[in-house]
């Protein structure tokens, strides 16, 4: 209230303070009569103390008013509520009556109400002595003379729904926004882009939509564990917020996958807002004392002409993104119609994927291993095909990658466990005993918790002997969770597995790391291999992983050897195993077994 009064003119009210009762202004009956009397039945006093204890502990601010709308009482609760003590208003007209203190119409269409209705009801805003408002859940009541009708009073009571009003927007805040980062969610994100997609059509502008990926971000998130992965997403969450104009919305989708909505944008501009996006994910991230670097993928899509509505929009964006991660990941790429060809051709490529083993497409093709020294192949490195119905053999590099991201690649490697197990036990039952297998291992068995059980069922139902079944993994798979990886690889040693660490200088393993997961060979990555005579710095590579190796007591494996100089090189360095073309390309079991058995005789 705004406008006290001076005490000595208030007029006879029914609250003056806590506990006093003063005289009623008018005779007006208390309670209404009942059976056995109501409160009409006791006598005045009781009557006027029973009304001063509900006037005290009303959970309502209660007030009243003359016909001319000042004020005669107020209860404790308007106090509290309000800040104003109660000779502080007597005599003032409540802020409700107040047309200047409300929107347009509001007090209108209140005294309009009580006029016509004698109540209304509804929300208003209000405002405490200390100037912070409030807003409140109104009743009004005119109370008119029983002879006359003439409104001889005005009765109201209020509630203030500053809590009730604050957990509706913490509700609605988090019903539209994701818990972790505190970003828009998918649904505010929809509720701005459609808004701003009606807005372009009526102004023939453009809206821009930008779906970032990060890169390789399960291996990062797997190092740094839960807690970790999850304080880098709010780093690179903030990020994002802070690289984005403040018309943008930037908001998660879920995992690590972020989307930007760009409104009234043109391919200049969102061009520049991609690749401000990555500039800024480029710097490096703290947490929990550890450097993480990271970086994106990013598809962009534009309203009308790549879709006229969120969801096409939505799609199309995350399309490019794909292209960007087939394009070496940390780029960006526009939608184009080209690409939905593309992602059709993607789904159906799953969807076969998805039932290649069910169906027997799978097969297993075997590369020889050859000893430098004497030119013995001493084993194969099985190499997986698929058969697929009406395309014919498609190699690993055009379904891998996919069975990689889907998550199929734990069942397609349990698969390959499995066969080349069996054949295995069937060179073994040729007299082939003295062969092994190599099997490429993927970094999500690990991950997982798939492998150490998927190979003991693996041995177990072929009964091959372990010692000829070698595990080839990467380096980037022993460097996540590098504790529980030398776990699990030290319980395979103890079945007799042979490890082998797969593409070796290609990652980043550490000497005194490799010294303590006891594998048994070093793959050299075939870059080094292919230039070695040609290269200075690429033999002096291999050279000195070779001699590393055999200070630690480990064989050494050259891959990709395809000419006889190649073969020749890596034999005076001192490498144990050769593989290549020049030695056989993979071939099925059958041609294998072809091939050995010249060497046999």
């Amino acid at each position: 209230m705004t406008y006290p009064a001076d005490e000595d003119t208030l007029p006879m009210g029914l609250y003056e303070g806590p506990g006093t009762v003063r005289r009623q202004t008018a005779a007006m009956p208390i309670g209404r009569p009942s059976a056995n009397g109501g409160l009409l039945s006791l006598g005045l006093s009781s009557q006027l103390m029973i009304l001063a204890t509900m006037w005290d502990m009303a959970q309502l601010a209660v007030l009243v008013t003359d016909a001319q709308l000042k004020l005669l009482a107020v209860n404790p609760e308007h106090e509290r509520i309000t800040g104003y003590a109660a000779h502080e208003v007597m005599g003032q007209v409540p802020d409700m009556f107040q047309p200047d203190k409300h929107p347009p119409g509001v007090c209108d269409a209140l005294r309009t109400a009580l006029k016509t209705q004698g109540h209304w009801q509804g929300e208003m805003l209000s405002r405490r002595k200390n100037g912070s408002l409030y807003p409140e859940h109104l009743k009004v009541m005119a109370l008119r003379d029983p002879h006359s009708g003439v409104v001889t009073h005005y009765v109201a009571s209020f509630s203030d729904l500053s809590l009730q009003k604050a957990a509706q927007r913490r509700a609605l805040h988090m019903a539209s926004h994701d818990q972790l980062t505190n970003l828009p969610n998918q649904m505010l994100l929809r509720d701005r882009a459609e808004q701003a997609i009606s807005q372009a059509k009526a102004s023939g502008t453009q809206v821009g939509m930008v779906v970032l990926d990060m890169d390789h971000f399960k291996t990062v998130n797997d190092s740094l564990g839960h807690a970790g992965g999850d304080e880098l997403l709010r780093q690179i969450s903030s990020t994002l917020a802070a690289a984005i104009a403040s018309t943008e919305t930037v908001s998660r989708r879920g995992g690590d996958e972020f989307v930007v909505l760009c409104p009234k944008t043109d391919m200049a501009s969102i061009r520049h807002t991609a690749q401000r996006l990555l500039v800024a994910l480029s710097e490096p991230y703290r947490v929990n004392g550890r450097e993480a670097v990271v970086s994106a993928s990013v598809g962009v899509a534009l309203c009308p002409a790549d879709g006229e509505d969120f969801d096409a929009l939505l799609n199309n964006a995350e399309v490019a993104m794909y292209q960007a991660k087939d394009a070496g990941r940390r780029c960006v790429r526009f939608f184009t119609e080209d690409m939905n060809q593309g992602a059709h051709d993607r789904m159906a490529l799953l969807g076969d994927l998805s039932r290649a083993a069910l169906r027997g497409e799978f097969r297993l093709y075997y590369q020889p291993l050859v000893n430098l020294h004497n030119s013995e192949i001493v084993g194969a490195e099985a190499l997986i095909r698929w058969e697929r119905p009406g395309v014919g053999l498609v190699p690993p590099s055009a379904f891998i990658p996919l069975a990689e991201n889907t998550g199929l690649v734990v069942d397609i490697g349990q698969w390959v466990l499995h066969e080349a197990c069996m054949q295995l036990r069937r060179w073994s039952d040729a007299g082939l005993g003295h062969l092994f297998v190599a099997v490429n291992v993927s970094a999500l068995q690990f991950r997982q918790g798939l492998l150490e059980q998927q190979v003991a069922d693996a041995l177990e139902r072929s009964g091959c002997n372990p010692s000829r079944l070698e595990l080839e993994l990467t380096e980037s798979t022993l460097m996540v969770q590098p504790e529980e990886v030398m776990a699990v690889i030290h319980r395979l040693k103890q079945r007799g597995v042979q490890l082998a660490i797969d593409d070796f200088g290609t990652g980043y393993s550490s000497l005194a790391y490799l010294r303590r997961l006891a594998v048994d060979k070093i793959k050299i990555d075939q870059s080094f291999v292919r230039d070695l005579t040609i290269d200075p710095d690429g033999a002096a590579i291999v050279r000195a992983v070779i001699q590393m190796a055999r200070s630690m007591g480990l064989r050494t494996v050259g891959e990709g050897i395809e000419t006889q100089v190649n073969r020749r090189a890596l034999q005076v360095l001192g490498c144990d195993l050769g593989q290549g073309y020049f030695f056989g390309k993979p071939m099925p079991a059958a041609d294998f077994d072809q091939l050995m058995r010249p060497a046999e005789g």
